[in-house]
């Protein structure tokens, strides 16, 4: 069958799909966005036949067998390689960091809101330097919490890291700003 598109294809063919038709095309491990997944574990690595050695009908069927997933218990030394492997994080506790995060945003803001409304003014140089400097620390307490807790508890539990949070928010309520001072 002859067409009128150079090249010499027929309408029908393959290599003329339009971008529609190509979302809903798969070409398999060809495909570019084709993402393989981790290769299976050997149930017993083959051995090797050195030169000059007989192989006996063992080993030629060990290698010979295809690759299986390795059904047996770990050893301390896959133990030790899986603990490396950083387990990801799950859905409820991104949502829940999400909300916790905003939360803290929250408590910046109304910290920065009493800041601003507060009218106090002290004689002296130092205690307007002291003044200043603790309203610039009650705006930044609450982000400042929100990372060191992150950062120290990298390795422990998630309802530690929960806890801690939920304790910051406890303790760094911007209570002039909910009071309406």
């Amino acid at each position: 069958m002859t067409s009128d598109v150079p090249g010499g294809s027929a309408p029908g063919d393959d290599d003329d799909l339009d971008a529609s038709d190509e979302a809903l095309n798969w070409d398999g491990e060809r495909d570019a966005s084709h993402v393989a997944g981790p290769a299976p574990l050997r149930a017993k690595p083959a051995k090797a036949a050195r030169p000059g050695r007989p192989v006996d009908a063992s080993e030629a069927d060990d290698a010979a067998a295809p690759s299986l997933p390795d059904t047996r218990l770990p050893s301390a030394d896959t133990a030790d390689a899986a603990s490396d492997v950083p387990v990801p994080t799950s859905s409820f506790l991104l949502v829940s960091y999400g909300i916790l995060a905003g939360a803290f945003f929250l408590y910046a803001v109304g910290w920065f809101t009493s800041v601003r409304r507060s009218t106090y003014v002290d004689p002296t140089a130092l205690g307007t330097f002291m003044t200043g400097l603790g309203q610039i620390l009650a705006v930044a307490v609450a982000p400042v919490w929100f990372g060191v807790v992150f950062a120290l508890t990298r390795n422990s539990k998630p309802i530690t890291r929960l806890l801690w949070l939920l304790l910051g928010l406890v303790l760094l309520v911007p209570v002039p700003f909910v009071m309406g001072v």
